[in-house]
């Protein structure tokens, strides 16, 4: 049975309520037949939404760095509504010509959910106005 949650809060108080729960175990009964239950360790696992912000003109490198060495099939509706939560856009397709930089990936599912181009704030007379793109 999987149960998915969200946290908020302190990151050390967030941090010690997931170690108590990966210390808790709970009965499982491999084999009806044994009438006998094992006991299993109660697996956490995080699934955490970062944002990345690095120069528009790095875009492909980021992503040949980021890219998953396994690509497994994704819920497109799901990834539709993450991006459109998110005000992104597509991700666009990876020019395998780039070279990414080698990074630590092994045991790690990696989606790429979508891009959106930096916005910038100025000030001009006293108000702040906000840009799509730097001119």
């Amino acid at each position: 049975m999987h149960l998915y949650c969200l946290t908020r809060g302190i990151k050390h108080d967030v941090d010690n309520f997931i170690n108590q729960l990966t210390g808790q175990y709970f009965p499982y009964t491999y084999d009806p037949s044994l009438q006998k239950a094992a006991y299993v360790q109660f697996a956490v696992r995080p699934i955490q939404l970062w944002e990345f912000v690095f120069p528009e003109p790095c875009l492909q490198e980021v992503m040949q760095t980021i890219k998953p060495d396994t690509e497994y099939p994704k819920d497109e509706k799901m990834m539709f509504m993450l991006r459109k939560m998110l005000n992104a856009s597509k991700i666009p397709s990876i020019d395998p010509k780039i070279l990414g930089r080698p990074i630590y990936k092994n045991n790690i599912d990696i989606t790429m959910i979508g891009t959106k181009k930096d916005y910038y704030v100025e000030k001009d007379e006293g108000i702040w106005k906000k840009g799509q793109e730097q001119l």
